[in-house]
This record gives C-alpha cells, structure tokens and sequence, in this order.
C-alpha cells in the first residue's frame, strides 16, 4: 500500500511552491487548533480508550522550534537528505529523488515518534498496560502500568520502551531505548539512543483528548524540544476503511476499524525504479 506521504513528495517534486506549501500547512495547523465542542457523553477520565484521529499536517507533533543540536547532532544530521522539504528542520533542499535518503524509502520502520505523523492511534486498556496500536506498519508500543521502572541498558528498539502513570488525571508515558538509525520526522531530524521522550494524554471529554509530547537528548540537543499541546478527536474507525465493510451494530451504528498500511517493499521498489534502493542517497545508477 502506497503511504500517503508519498503523494505529496510527487507533488512538491512536480512544481508545487514552498509557498503553497506553507499556506497548506498553516491551514491545519488552524483547523486543528480551533477548539472543540465539549461532549455530553459520560466517559472515565482514567481510561483513553478508543481509536483517536491524527491531528493532520506533516510538522511534527513536537513543534519546529527544535533546540540548537550538538557537534555530534551536527554531524549526524548534516548526513540526512530529507524528500524536497524547503524547510529549516532539514539539513538541505534536495529536489532530485536520486538524492533522497529517507529509512521509509527502503521500508524501514518509521519508529517512534515519527510514525505519529501518519497514523490515527488506537489505545486499549488492559489490567496492566494500555496498548497503542499504528495504522502504519501495524505495530504496537506497550505502555506499562505495572510500575516497572524503564531498563537501564536495554537493547535499543525502533518503538523504544515505555511505563505509564497517572499523574492526576493525566496519564503520563515516559519511554527510552530508542534506536538511533529513525528520523524524528519528515525532514530528518536526528536523534542518538540517548533521547526520552515523555507524553502527557488528558481526557478532557468523552470526544476529545489532549496530548502533549516533550523530547530529551543531550547527545544531540542542547535542551528539550516539545511541550506543544494539540487535541486528538474520537473517531469510529480510520477515514480510509471500506464504507459498510462490517455492517451495522443492532442498535445501528457502524462497527468500528483501523485500516491497514504496510510499506510493501515490491510496490516502493516499483516507484523508484531506477534510482539506487540499495543504497538510498548514492549516485544516480540510471
């Protein structure tokens, strides 16, 4: 299944100004800044369940007002080839897709908290964790509330490690272990096996739940970077599930799903034919 980021790179490769892009962007920005109606609904403000719908937009959920990186965040960073985003997060502006080297072009896993950016998220709650399943790649983080403490040298993992607590009525998630090979976001910023992350999730009503990420990593930052709070929307299933696909519960509303979005290395390697997969950001082999 093509992602839907990729239509946009095509896009912007084909002539779309960094203007429009600009004007696109900061239109959901605003749309998903426009506050939202209180719900009547009864809902337990300890329970996040439900599957709840990507605020939209490529910028990250951190925020762009990424801190000054150090000389090793430099060096790291000066090597990533971000797909034509005019932007300061990425290093350079690279029109030709010969010179891209985004992990996701060869389907890598988009690891966490990138994948945020092109997922819906749908939380289970379990006696002892709460479950995070992505529509991308179909993986899952576990967020521990058990009250395990996060490993000291653990094996580093795309999707990092997790424990959660309440906090009030605001589940707190703090995680590590991440490996360093992921982007951040779309435009390659960087991070080390150093980097925390802790998120804030606060059931605000039945329909609306509000979530806040803030990033740590003295590797390759010089301070944090987040904070930002954005408000997630309860939805019934993904936007791109096949209408009447399950029918209809007795009392008449749909059944609920998330869809299904792999990165099928068969289908990408057909899109970049002719340009190097086998070594992403080499020199042009056509």
């Amino acid at each position: 299944m093509r992602y839907r980021f990729i239509a946009s790179f095509i896009a912007v490769a084909a002539g779309f100004t960094f203007t429009q892009m600009l004007v696109a962007q900061n239109g959901r920005q605003k749309q998903a800044q426009k506050p939202q109606p209180a719900s009547t609904e009864p809902f337990d403000p300890h329970d996040i369940s439900g599957i709840w719908k990507n605020p939209g937009g490529f910028d990250p959920i951190l925020g762009t007002d990424r801190p000054p990186m150090t000389e090793w965040g430099k060096e790291k960073w000066s090597k990533t080839r971000a797909s034509a985003r005019n932007t300061p997060l990425a290093f350079g502006f690279y029109k030709d897709q010969k010179d891209w080297n985004d992990p996701l072009f060869q389907c890598d896993p988009s690891g966490y908290p990138r994948n945020l950016d092109y997922s819906n998220y749908k939380f289970v709650k379990l006696p002892n964790e709460f479950v995070e399943f992505f529509e991308r790649d179909r993986v899952w983080r576990d967020l521990w509330t058990d009250g395990r403490k996060l490993p000291a040298n653990p094996k580093p993992r795309w999707y990092g490690y997790a424990t959660a607590h309440w906090d009030g009525d605001t589940l707190v998630v703090e995680s590590s272990g991440y490996d360093d090979r992921t982007w951040i976001d779309p435009y390659g910023s960087i991070h080390s096996d150093q980097m925390r992350i802790e998120e804030r999730y606060k059931r605000l009503d039945h329909d609306n739940l509000e979530f806040s990420m803030t990033l740590t990593d003295p590797k390759a930052y010089t301070g944090g970077w987040g904070g930002k709070k954005v408000v997630l929307k309860l939805i019934n299933s993904s936007q791109q599930i096949q209408k009447g696909l399950w029918g209809k519960k007795p009392d008449g509303t749909a059944y609920g799903d998330i869809r299904e979005e792999y990165c099928v290395y068969s289908i990408e390697r057909s899109f970049w034919e002719g340009r190097p997969l086998d070594g992403v950001g080499g020199d042009d082999k056509k």
